[in-house]
């Protein structure tokens, strides 16, 4: 399994999330992946890789999935650097389960670390074990191999992550693949601390704007318009 994540000026939650995993024996026959994004500030320690600016999280993704490509892993699993879980078992559990389920892309429930929760409900913890839903909010995303083959290359116009996971659902309803979120596996997500530490040079009113504008024109234009609509309406209305 790859394990990936982004750093941009957060080196100290970047080396938190790699000392967390490194409690799970399963680390050891993983490949890391650590992306320094663009930082204007030191790296990480666990740093394996460095990128001149800040490609943010599509074009970091992007450049993750190039390489899982290259390699004969049959998961990526692509975090967040600012979560937060406990226990050694955090990679072990995804994985098994993830195999138990035939999931093409997991996911544990998040718990945002803050009043408001994810605004995509499938991604609470509705306490019913292995759920199958439609997609699922990439913040800390198990993908498998088959259904990134298919994928090969997220859409550039995602750049700013906005819409990956919903082209992923789309992906996933295309070729019958399933998508698994586990509530018996939940995890903490710190939640944009980029920008509610001062930590990237771009508001967050900026960049939410260019986000949601990129991914409704990308998917506006494709052939999948009618399913990115109705995955939206699903992730805000879904109920057990």
């Amino acid at each position: 399994m790859l394990i990936a994540t982004l750093n941009h000026n957060l080196p100290n939650w970047t080396d938190n999330l790699v000392n967390q995993l490194k409690r799970d024996p399963l680390f050891s026959e993983c490949e890391l992946m650590v992306i320094d994004n663009g930082s204007s500030e030191p790296l990480a320690t666990s740093t394996t890789h460095r990128l001149e600016e800040n490609i943010f999280f599509g074009g970091g993704f992007n450049t993750v999935l190039e390489y899982f490509l290259t390699t004969d892993h049959e998961y990526l699993y692509f975090l967040n650097n600012d979560l937060v879980f406990h226990g050694p078992s955090f990679l072990t559990t995804s994985l098994r389960e993830a195999k138990e389920a035939d999931a093409a892309v997991y996911s544990p429930t998040v718990i945002n670390a803050s009043i408001d929760q994810c605004h995509w409900k499938q991604m609470w913890n509705w306490g019913k074990g292995l759920r199958s839903v439609k997609w699922i909010d990439f913040q800390s995303p198990l993908l498998r191999r088959d259904i990134l083959e298919k994928i090969q290359h997220f859409p550039d116009e995602l750049i700013y992550g906005w819409g990956l996971d919903f082209y992923a659902g789309c992906i996933a309803e295309q070729h019958n693949l399933k998508t698994i979120v586990s509530d018996t596996h939940t995890i903490t997500h710190m939640n944009s601390l980029t920008f509610k530490e001062n930590k990237i040079n771009i508001g967050v009113n900026e960049f939410c704007r260019n986000a949601e504008t990129n991914m409704n024109s990308y998917f506006t234009n494709s052939e999948y318009n009618a399913l990115y609509n109705e995955l939206r309406t699903h992730g805000e209305t879904y109920s057990i």
